[in-house]
């Protein structure tokens, strides 16, 4: 609990300054809430975590929060891959390199999985290893299940399940099921390709089930349970994508570019993207009226007509870095070589492992769906909301090139993400005049079944440095200045020197670096109090009194832990409020304005990306790279005070004017 009262006090300085009250009374206030938590519930869900621990056959949080706490009651997590492109033109419907490509990217999927499994790459003699192992078992035969109150995941598909060795394809939102493609001439793909066109030319048009998995989950929890109720080819259909290996999408509708001379008029500072990122990240994430995607697969590839290839994937079964480093693999194979001349096609290393029960001569088949008046209505309804979500999202992608991670390192001497982070904190601070509670992913990889931790980049280093430089070295971006607060004025502010302004920032990196050492050693903050927050409903009342000794404890802890038995009665019951989970900054202090999270394995990646998580916040996906470093940036329309545009100029400004700080001899 000191790391939390570390961890509040920018917020507390930054209400003070807001006109809130001082810092000093209002971190008491804080440190007496603490202490009564410690003295009273604080106790029995500490008591009641480690009991949990015994029980559980992994660990307490993996096993029994992770998911059904974080991710699954709520809305999908979605990530973006976009990787590069290969060819631009202007047509529609489906070309011969575009179903090559594809190909090639699935034969790449597949040995990856291959060489996972068989532990070539990444065996299990290192914890990375055991630990990526166990996730990308993770992205494959397994799906998400909308159910009414909270979802849950699949369990792996079974060898014997007829879906188990398929990929599902969409196509016009079509679905097929697919076992295995020769990948030196496409087919079978190419014939799923020849039937989808055949059906539309009959005026045939598919049952659009995969924007229903982008509503709301309840509404598509309804929905789901109405089309297996409808028919049994229904049932059938869903399972099929449910326990397939992943999906791929071939997208037919056109790609355009734009002219290089066009791109980028309204930015004041270089930005280098190529030029039609912009809509190709678009018609990746979110194509005319979500067509052609089914958002509940941890893992679905898709392929333009112009042989781009871009993924998406559902959040909660793994984190971001799996579908990326399944995916880069997949790249590197390019277009040329093994995946068209190697003798071991997709279809030799499946078999032998439960293939579905298709004849020699078909490896596929149709998914399709019976609808309803009721169905009809939920799709035009998912539709309408879903393309309301999207025209909402501010989404760029801002390519920094003036110098990259490592020359941050050579000259700070501290890890690039300290330098980017402390960037988009001065960023923000210039637009908003205020700072902001920062969320940053930190992986816990080398824990059993470990997922991630915060690292609250926030810290009192970083808040001194900011309101310090937020002024700027000499002017901010187009010439505005810092914006004010009622009450204050910035600009009357002493300038601090430019040594001072570098002992600051070396103190924050330093912070920093400290927080996210921490963090990946499983000693950050904010799961151990999400378990300590909902372990104290009585649902969990089983587990006092569950740990049968205590003789792991040192004699005071056992001695402290008796008086704090005999206290706690008095003051606190089991299922009552607690305060400290109630405290206004205790909400205020997890209320990520800014939200960042690192792919270090996103090289063959344009850009990635996820939404902001509030309303009135950013959300930013970065990559410092050798010599650049890339941000996809994402802020919603509908609020006022944010712009992407805007907070990619002050990043790129921040990012110069510490680079002057940390390079400049100073006097």
């Amino acid at each position: 609990m000191a790391k939390y009262l570390d961890s509040i006090q920018p917020v507390l300085l930054q209400d003070e300054l807001d006109g809130g009250a001082l810092f000093a009374a209002a971190f008491e206030e804080r440190q007496e809430l603490v202490q009564s938590f410690l003295s009273g519930p604080g106790a029995v869900a500490q008591e009641r975590l480690r009991a949990l621990d015994d029980a559980s056959p992994h660990n307490w949080l993996d096993d029994n929060f992770w998911l059904k706490k974080t991710y699954l009651p709520s809305t999908p997590h979605k990530l973006q891959l976009v990787p590069e492109d290969v060819v631009t033109d202007e047509g529609q419907g489906f070309t011969p390199w575009q179903i090559r490509r594809a190909a090639c990217l699935v034969q790449g999927i597949l040995d990856f999985k291959h060489r996972m499994e068989s532990q070539e790459l990444y065996p299990d003699t290192t914890r990375v290893g055991i630990w990526l192992r166990h996730c990308t078992s993770a992205i494959f035969n397994v799906c998400r299940v909308p159910q009414r109150g909270c979802d849950y995941l699949t369990t792996v598909a079974a060898a014997s399940s007829p879906w188990a060795s398929t990929i599902v394809i969409m196509a016009h939102d079509f679905f097929y099921a697919l076992r295995v493609f020769d990948p030196e001439t496409g087919a079978p793909l190419g014939k799923i390709v020849e039937d989808v066109l055949k059906r539309r030319e009959q005026g045939q048009t598919a049952v659009r089930v995969g924007v229903l998995s982008s509503d709301e989950r309840d509404a598509w929890a309804e929905n789901y349970a109405h089309l297996r109720f409808l028919s049994s080819r229904n049932a059938r259909s869903l399972d099929a994508i449910q326990e397939s290996l992943f999906l791929l999408s071939l997208d037919h509708w056109p790609a355009p570019s734009i002219p290089l001379e066009e791109t980028n008029l309204h930015l004041v500072f270089p930005n280098p993207v190529p030029c039609d990122l912009h809509q190709h990240q678009q018609r990746t994430r979110a194509p005319p009226a979500l067509q052609n995607r089914f958002f509940d697969t941890p893992l679905q590839l898709i392929v333009e007509r112009t042989t781009r290839a871009g993924a998406c994937g559902e959040h909660a079964a793994v984190d971001a870095l799996i579908p990326s480093v399944a995916s880069g693999v997949a790249l590197s194979g390019g277009m040329e070589g093994a995946p068209f001349a190697g003798s071991e096609t997709a279809e030799s290393k499946m078999c032998g492992r439960g293939e579905a029960e298709f004849t020699s001569r078909v490896h596929w088949e149709r998914l399709d769906f019976v609808t309803s008046s009721h169905i009809v209505t939920a799709i035009a309804d998912a539709t309408r909301r879903a393309e309301a979500l999207v025209a909402d999202s501010d989404r760029d992608v801002l390519y920094f090139k003036r110098f990259g991670g490592d020359e941050i390192q050579h000259a700070s001497g501290y890890p690039p993400d300290a330098f980017v982070q402390l960037a988009m904190q001065l960023a923000y601070y210039r637009i908003h005049g205020r700072t902001a509670p920062v969320y940053e992913t930190a992986l816990t990889r080398s824990f059993h079944h470990g997922r991630t931790e915060t690292i609250r980049s926030l810290t009192r280093e970083s808040f001194a440095f900011v309101l310090a430089c937020g002024s700027g070295m000499d002017q901010t971006w187009e010439g505005n200045p810092v914006a004010k607060r009622e009450g204050r004025d910035t600009d009357e502010a002493s300038p601090a020197s430019p040594s001072s302004l570098r002992a600051l920032l070396i103190s924050a990196l330093r912070a920093h670096a400290q927080l996210t050492r921490a963090a990946i050693a499983g000693r950050g903050i904010d799961r151990h109090l999400r378990g300590l927050c909902n372990i104290l409903g009585t649902e969990w009342s089983w587990l006092d009194g569950g740990r049968k000794t205590t003789e792991h404890m040192s004699c005071t802890r056992r001695s402290e832990m008796s008086r704090e038995h005999e206290n706690q009665g008095a003051e606190w019951e089991p299922g009552h409020r607690v305060a400290l989970f109630e405290d206004p900054v205790f909400y205020k202090s997890r209320t990520w304005q800014l939200s960042t999270s690192g792919l270090r394995e996103g090289w063959y990646f344009r850009g990635t990306g996820f939404g902001a998580p509030f309303a009135d916040g950013y959300g930013t996906s970065l990559d410092p790279l050798l010599s650049s470093i890339k941000f996809c940036i994402d802020s919603k329309y509908s609020c006022s005070s944010t712009s992407t545009n805007r907070f990619m100029g002050h990043l790129h400004y921040a990012l110069t004017d510490m680079w002057g700080i940390c390079t400049s001899n100073w006097e």
